[in-house]
C-alpha cells in the first residue's frame, strides 16, 4: 500500500514537473518571437542587440521599396502609385488631391463638432432625447457629404488615367466603402 502511494506520488510530481517545463518553454518561445518593447525609465540605450540576419526562407516578403527620389510626397496627400504616370498626370493628381484636401477639411471639422456636441447632449442632465436627435441628423448628414467629397475624387482621378491605369485604379480597394463614418 505504501509503495502504490509512493509511485502515485511519484507520477503526480512528475506530470506537475512536466507540465511546468512545458509552460515556461512555451512562455520563452513566446518571448524570442514578440518585440522587445521598453520602458520610458529603460530608454533606447539599453536594448542593442547584435542585429541578426533573418534565416534565409523562400517565404520571407521583401519589403516595399522606399520611394522614388522624384516623388513629390506631400503630407496628407496619399501617393498613387501607378505604372507609366507621366509628369503631367502626377501633377495633375496632386492638384486634384490639394482641392480634395480643401474640400475634406470643413466636412471633418464639422464632423469633429458634432460629435463633440453630442458627447455633451449625452452628459448632461436632464437628458435632452430631442437635441440629440437633431445633433445626430445632422452628424449623418456631415458623413454623407464626406462620402460624396470621396466619391468625386476618385472618380476625378480616374478620369485623368488611361485605360490601362484605370483598371489597375479600380482592382485597389476603396477605403471609403469599408470605413464607417467615423472622425476621419
Amino acid at each position: 500500500m505504501k509503495t502504490e502511494k509512493k509511485i502515485g506520488v511519484w507520477i503526480t510530481m512528475t506530470l506537475a514537473f512536466s507540465m511546468i517545463l512545458q509552460v515556461t518553454f512555451a512562455q520563452e518561445q513566446k518571448k524570442q518571437t514578440q518585440p522587445v518593447r521598453m520602458t520610458r525609465e529603460q530608454g533606447p540605450q539599453l536594448h542593442h542587440k547584435a542585429a541578426t540576419p533573418p534565416p534565409p526562407h523562400a517565404d520571407v516578403i521583401a519589403p516595399p521599396p522606399p520611394p522614388s527620389a522624384d516623388s513629390q510626397d506631400e503630407p496628407g496627400i496619399p501617393r498613387l502609385d501607378l505604372p507609366g504616370l507621366t509628369g503631367e498626370q502626377k501633377e495633375k493628381i496632386r492638384k486634384t488631391g490639394l482641392d480634395h484636401l480643401k474640400a475634406m477639411t470643413p466636412l471633418k471639422n464639422q464632423v469633429r463638432e458634432k460629435r463633440a456636441r453630442l458627447q455633451t447632449l449625452l452628459t448632461t442632465m436632464p437628458f435632452d432625447a430631442r437635441s440629440a436627435d437633431l445633433v445626430a441628423e445632422e452628424l449623418g448628414k456631415a458623413g454623407t457629404a464626406i462620402l460624396k467629397e470621396m466619391i468625386r475624387h476618385d472618380q476625378e482621378l480616374r478620369t485623368l488615367l488611361t485605360p490601362e491605369q484605370q483598371v489597375l485604379f479600380d482592382d485597389r480597394p476603396k477605403p471609403f466603402l469599408h470605413r464607417k463614418h467615423r472622425e476621419l
